[in-house]
């Protein structure tokens, strides 16, 4: 059991040294480029400079600027991490140490959710210095905000194992992690009303995790606590991307 232990956290401090050496992209998917949308949202909305921005819509933005944190996070940076792994050798290196696949599984997973929550809570800080005024102020909201952004980072990450372990090449790979983690953002409901859409991709937008991640945030921010719905699906998706993910690692093969 301590040599498993052990093993998590070694590849936990694997990822956050190449996370330490590459802090900038980092730093733009999860806070920079976010931050960006919103101000952009809020641009677009505005019809005069010197119009007023209701606060509700504010902390829309806010949730969905989250979501885009999130699935860049998720999908593009850690996806990008995952096919490094892949296809330096590193994936190799770690199965002939040996390390258990579930010992590798779990370490990069705990990375995950720490590179999710400090991004989250850093654009959260950020929102509260530009003005927005949201409800986070109980132990349950935080409580349950911490348990959407986790359920986020195991959905949005499932994804990302699929692809990695799936593509051909480096250089697909990259792309299609890039594409996949700003268009679950675009395609989802969350910048703009889910009636603006053709009735075709309002029903691709229910089968996206994104939507649902979206719906639990807001309403946090919001004070609706009342979330079991969004909890409930964003559970399913975690268990089926991590189980589609996880069992197509070809371990024996890195």
């Amino acid at each position: 059991m301590m040599r498993r232990l052990s093993d998590i956290y070694c590849i936990f401090r694997i990822h956050l040294a190449r996370l330490r050496a590459e802090s900038g992209p980092f730093l733009l998917a999860a806070i920079v480029f976010p931050l960006g949308m919103y101000f952009f949202a809020n641009g677009v909305v505005r019809q005069d400079p010197n119009e007023f921005i209701p606060n509700y819509i504010k902390v829309h933005f806010v949730s969905a600027s989250l979501v885009f944190s999130l699935s860049l996070t998720a999908i593009s940076w850690f996806g990008y991490l995952l096919l490094e792994n892949r296809f330096t050798g590193r994936l190799k290196l770690f199965a002939v140490l040996p390390v258990a696949s579930s010992s590798y599984i779990l370490g990069v997973m705990v990375f995950a959710l720490g590179q999710g929550v400090v991004g989250s809570f850093s654009l959260l800080l950020a929102a509260r210095l530009l003005g927005v005024d949201f409800t986070v102020n109980s132990f349950e909201s935080v409580f349950l905000l911490i348990i959407v952004v986790l359920l986020a980072i195991f959905s949005l990450a499932g994804l990302s194992v699929v692809l990695a372990h799936r593509v051909r090449s480096f250089a697909a790979g990259s792309l299609m992690t890039d594409a996949l983690g700003g268009g679950l953002v675009l395609l989802a409901p969350i910048y703009y009303p889910a009636e603006t859409l053709p009735v075709a991709f309002r029903w691709v937008s229910k089968a996206l995790p994104t939507t649902y991640i979206f719906q639990a945030i807001n309403k946090i921010l919001t004070g609706d606590l009342v979330i079991g719905t969004e909890l409930t699906v964003l559970c399913g998706m975690a268990a089926v991307t991590l189980f589609i993910g996880f069992w197509q690692l070809s371990w024996r093969e890195a």
